[in-house]
């Protein structure tokens, strides 16, 4: 007769014995370790092992204690003589990016210098994969693609770079969408969000099934090929309390950005627990339409809007309680002199050359944002890159930029949280 399954330590079950009371008590001390201290220590013995592997409300637990804001996901351009180019996801610690000491260049530039070493393991085509999905609770979403006489198909594979496990191939679509990532808080799910301008499916990676749902009940932007003005980077959806959010353009679809008024910006929301839509109002100090498009982020999991205002200043707000309009909160109001920018923020120049940042990570214990800047940055002597990333500290007010090593798609940066959560 087999044995009944051992009882999980988080169980709502009352303790009955001293041993009960033990086993809680060295769970309790393990989800307080980070994820590399665990991959070491669950063979020590079968239930260490059964319980960091293989219990879901220990996973829970540990995800929930988990230091969140510790990491990004970095891609840099790693390029050897003997092969093509590949992209590469490199999870990357934050106090790297905000504590390396800085190097001087002339009295106007502080640079913080930052290796990021070639690592075989992080490049996506040894998983066969080609492009980042989205992160959420330390699971990265990859995209698979696969090519024949017939069919042009995509598929999905979820990894784990913290506990070294990928799933296989799931969802396969061979139809043309964009995708976003996120969780499904109800029915504890990861899901994949297919979108174009007149269809929306679902992919629930717990059932491996694709299902239709309502279309947009306003277009985000970037979507219809005839919109103008809007960073490709800028709007696949940012994931934040259960919901995926897109910034869109009230009742239009086709536009001239001087056409725009203030009150035709909106937030599509979608629920993935309801698979249902509502609309978000931009914050309320957002008066005037700026000459680049709006931007919504996630910051410390708070949704935010950010934008230039005028020529003078880049303005973010954080809305502290999801969904509540009245909770929207200016968080910070930064002047372009403090930001050391005084090139592409005039309303004269063509869209193309206008300046644009995209807030990445941002910590209130540090005082400090880090963005992505669409403009050339200060790399070394000789060498000015398209793109950069800058540290801004409003406490002291102090700005870097990041050197690297390699080539950053800076605006395709992502979180990440280093946790057990399985592929599977």
């Amino acid at each position: 007769m087999n044995s009944p399954p051992p009882k999980s330590p988080f169980s709502n079950a009352a303790p009955t014995s001293l041993m009960d009371l033990l086993v809680e008590l060295i769970a309790d001390i393990l989800s307080r370790l980070p994820v590399k201290t665990l991959m070491q220590i669950k063979c020590v013995c079968k239930s260490w092992k059964t319980l960091i592997s293989h219990d879901s409300s220990f996973t829970k637990l540990h995800l929930q204690r988990s230091p969140r804001n510790t990491h990004l996901l970095l891609l840099p351009e790693w390029g050897r003589p003997d092969e093509e180019f590949d992209c590469s996801v490199v999870p990357f610690p934050v106090s790297l990016l905000i504590e390396t000491p800085i190097e001087f260049r002339y009295p106007y530039f502080r640079l913080r210098n930052i290796t990021i070493r070639y690592d075989p393991y992080y490049q996506l085509r040894n998983m066969d994969c080609y492009h980042i999905v989205g992160s959420c609770n330390g699971l990265i979403c990859l995209l698979s693609n696969s090519c024949d006489t017939k069919h042009h198909c995509k598929s999905f594979r979820l990894w784990n770079p913290a506990t070294n496990t990928l799933s296989e191939k799931l969802g396969h679509i061979t139809e043309r969408f964009r995708f976003t990532f996120g969780y499904d808080n109800l029915t504890d799910t990861y899901k994949v969000v297919a979108f174009s301008v007149n269809k929306v499916k679902v992919f629930s990676f717990s059932d491996n099934v694709w299902r239709d749902i309502q279309s947009f009940t306003v277009v985000p932007f970037d979507i219809h090929p005839r919109q103008l003005n809007c960073h490709q980077y800028n709007n696949d959806g940012v994931y934040v309390s259960g919901a995926i959010n897109w910034l869109a353009i009230r009742n239009k679809i086709e536009y001239e950005w001087n056409d725009i008024t203030v009150d035709d910006f909106v937030i599509v929301s979608l629920d993935l627990a309801t698979e249902t839509y509502r609309q978000l109002l931009p914050p309320s100090g957002f008066v005037e339409v700026p000459p680049v498009e709006p931007c919504v982020s996630v910051l410390m999991d708070c949704l935010c809007f950010s934008y230039r205002f005028k020529d003078t200043h880049f303005v973010l707000w954080k809305m502290m309680e999801f969904g509540v309009q009245e909770s929207w909160t200016q968080f910070l109001k930064i002047n372009f002199q403090n930001l050391q920018i005084d090139y592409g923020i005039s309303n004269l120049l063509a869209y193309d050359s206008q300046l644009f940042l995209l807030p990445l990570w941002a910590s209130e214990s540090s005082n400090t944002l880090i963005m992505a800047s669409n403009q050339e940055g200060y790399a070394d002597d000789s060498l000015f890159k398209p793109q950069h990333a800058i540290v801004y500290n409003w406490r002291d007010n102090v700005v870097e930029q990041i050197k690297t090593n390699n080539e950053i798609m800076w605006f395709y940066t992502k979180d990440y949280v280093e946790s057990l959560v399985s592929t599977r």
